[in-house]
């Protein structure tokens, strides 16, 4: 997320589209790179973490129904239409001028029957959805900072009321946060334990997924066959999800352990 020079820029106030050797960078109200693009390789997932969100599919089924607040360039949701094409997404963003920009520069294609952009705040749109969702991924920044309303333990016991049986809650945080250690505990507290977390490569972004029930598998053997067939599928590095899990979570020689609840 450390900022690395310009070599052109464009944008709005507040909002800057720059590029810098064939990667497309956006950056809202700071140097942060909100989001990157690879320009002539348009819908795969530059940014480390961006490609992380989807370590659960090692745990739980293909998401049917997908919410996600925050979308910065939108590769996230770009890629699920892409590569997911019968996943149902519902991405809300609360400043229009951000959806504007990833249609104008980023690629993000219009809404369809399988994908629906909405400006608004997604805390309190997801209030108003009435179906489970199987995937809640929070990804809301105020420039480099995460939005405080999408970090509280009541906003986490929202989203996961409103997750299905077999459900995940994705939580984008960074390490270098004060209250790091806290976002973690939270969604712990939330989820009775049912919490691995993911560092994900760069400097700062960690995800922190919080289960509606016990993730399966947990075995180290049965989770090198589905990073296989993933990584086959989706071109992404499951396998390395794997030595980050290990390295991030309690586990023995056998299975990843999940440490019970925070309290």
């Amino acid at each position: 997320m450390a900022w690395f020079g310009r070599r052109r820029s464009a944008g709005v106030q507040g909002i800057q589209v720059s590029e810098r050797n064939g990667i497309r960078y956006l950056h809202i109200d700071s140097d942060a790179i909100q989001s990157a693009m690879q320009i002539d390789r348009p819908y795969e997932l530059h940014l480390t973490y961006s490609r992380c969100v989807f370590a659960p599919l090692l745990f739980a089924p293909v998401p049917q129904r997908v919410y996600i607040v925050g979308l910065g360039g939108g590769s996230i949701p770009k890629f699920i239409h892409r590569f997911l094409p019968e996943v149902g997404q519902t991405v809300v963003e609360i400043d229009p001028r951000v959806i504007a920009i990833a249609r104008q520069q980023f690629m993000l294609p219009p809404d369809d029957p399988q994908l629906k952009v909405l400006a608004a705040d997604g805390a309190e749109a997801l209030r108003a959805e009435t179906d489970p969702q199987d995937w809640i991924l929070l990804d809301g920044f105020h420039g480099s900072a995460p939005d405080g309303k999408l970090t509280s333990e009541d906003f986490y016991a929202e989203c996961a009321a409103r997750l299905s049986p077999q459900g995940v809650l994705i939580v984008n945080v960074w390490s270098t946060a004060p209250d790091f250690q806290s976002q973690i505990d939270r969604v712990r507290r939330v989820f009775d334990g049912r919490v691995l977390v993911l560092p994900a490569g760069e400097r700062t972004n960690v995800l922190i997924m919080g289960f509606a029930s016990a993730p399966r598998p947990l075995e180290w053997a049965a989770l090198r066959i589905a990073a296989r067939q993933w990584e086959s599928a989706l071109q992404l590095p499951f396998g390395g999800f794997l030595d980050d899990l290990r390295r991030a979570n309690p586990h023995d020689a056998r299975r990843l352990l999940l440490p019970g609840r925070a309290d």
